[in-house]
């Protein structure tokens, strides 16, 4: 009888790589060229069919799109525990997108979960003529990860069914080294970003966690025009506002003042 499992699955790197994109290229066959940033995270399911010693095995990847702007660090954490593996995904038309794989994503997702098994994607590899030139630079830079890489077009379609499959196949194979379940913590926020930051994580705290709570989010989110990528004081607000009227339905009035004015006092002491 085949195997029925579940996968978590994440989806790391820089903003407007085209992490959302090759999501939605796998699982609907659709791509759109308008850039919408990631607002936390994003989580789409998509099954699959995979070879386990020689027996077929059905998997159900839990695909996380998460946030690809630096300094959400508390959100990024979060959004990692639990994952199995991860696409760690750079743009190839703009340099310093594979330099903050090294950087930033790849050290925060080890530090969180040890080395668990990724695989490295050189996107948009439609736009750029010397293809040669860039497979050489992927294959380089995974040397060091002992990872796979792919070049791949969310737009085109190219090499996309074989990144999740790739990625499938490497956590069935259970190459985990370790995982650290650790519980992070962040002291008083000093940017906007991080005010941000904090506030996504106590209002998700509050609401059942990062899925039942980021799709209210995001809609606040867009309800106060708030850009992700540089968020406001004004805009925090506004957002603080949103989240208390929702609240307000589900929470004694205690509470939720009590929610309001811990939040704006995150956002008042953030410069």
């Amino acid at each position: 009888m085949p195997e029925y499992v579940k996968k978590k699955v994440l989806l790391l790197g820089d903003g407007a790589v085209g992490k959302t994109s090759l999501i939605r290229r796998f699982v609907v066959d659709k791509f759109a060229d308008r850039y919408i940033a990631t607002i936390g995270t994003k989580v789409t399911k998509k099954d699959i069919r995979l070879k386990k010693e020689g027996e077929e095995c059905y998997v159900t990847l839990m695909i996380w799109d998460v946030l690809g702007q630096r300094g959400y660090s508390a959100v990024q954490a979060s959004s990692f525990r639990g994952s199995q593996g991860a696409l760690i995904v750079y743009d190839v038309t703009r340099p310093e997108t594979i330099q903050a794989l090294a950087e930033y994503w790849i050290p925060r997702l080890y530090e969180t979960l040890g080395k668990v098994p990724i695989v490295v994607v050189g996107n948009k590899v439609d736009l750029v003529d010397r293809r040669k030139a860039h497979e050489e630079d992927a294959e380089d830079f995974c040397s060091k990860y002992d990872s796979e890489y792919y070049l791949s077009s969310a737009k085109s379609g190219e090499n996309v069914e074989k990144i999740f499959m790739s990625i499938g196949k490497e956590m069935m194979e259970e190459r985990r080294i370790e995982e650290m379940d650790k519980a992070t913590t962040f002291g008083a926020p000093s940017t906007i970003i991080e005010a941000s930051d904090k506030i996504i994580m106590d209002f998700c705290n509050q609401f059942g966690g990062m899925e039942s709570g980021m799709p209210i989010l995001r809609e606040q989110f867009a309800k106060a025009g708030l850009d992700i990528k540089a968020p406001t004081k004004e805009g925090l607000i506004k957002v603080i506002g949103f989240l208390a009227e929702v609240e307000s339905n589900l929470k004694d009035q205690a509470t939720v003042s009590r929610n309001r004015a811990r939040r704006l006092s995150i956002v008042k002491n953030a410069r």
